[in-house]
């Protein structure tokens, strides 16, 4: 049995998530050296992005287009860090972004009957 949340609350809340993802993202911090729990933030992050963005848009052959968009998404923020004084743009930032949309892949693919993974939508066989 999945979660029976509708469409249209799933891409709501992907929006939502995207735009408080760039504010952190642009938002001035203390800059930590290491690769502490940025990374894991980065992954957390976009793990939820591909929940999100797998109930918004489900179905197995929509799947390598949400990751690429969310995968610009990744290099659009670093960019945008890139040119920022205050911010430091990182490849392992994006390669941790791809490891949470990676995350997310395996664990529907490991567990698929766990509620939590959006279905998509039964087709109805055709009528004569």
């Amino acid at each position: 049995m999945s979660l029976d949340i509708p469409k249209p609350l799933y891409r709501i809340a992907l929006v939502i998530c995207l735009l408080a993802v760039l504010y952190l993202a642009l938002t001035p911090v203390e800059l930590v050296s290491g690769l502490g729990y940025d990374k894991a933030n980065h992954l957390l992050a976009f793990l939820v992005m591909a929940w999100l963005a797998d109930g918004g848009w489900p179905g197995g052959e929509r799947a390598w287009k949400r990751w690429g968009w969310l995968l610009c998404y990744a290099l659009f923020i670093e960019s945008l860090q890139y040119e920022l004084p205050y911010r430091e743009s990182s490849w392992f930032d994006v390669l941790a972004d791809l490891l949470g949309l990676a995350l997310y892949s395996g664990l529907k693919a490991a567990f698929p009957q766990w509620a939590i993974f959006p279905r998509p939508p039964l087709q109805s066989p055709p009528r004569p």
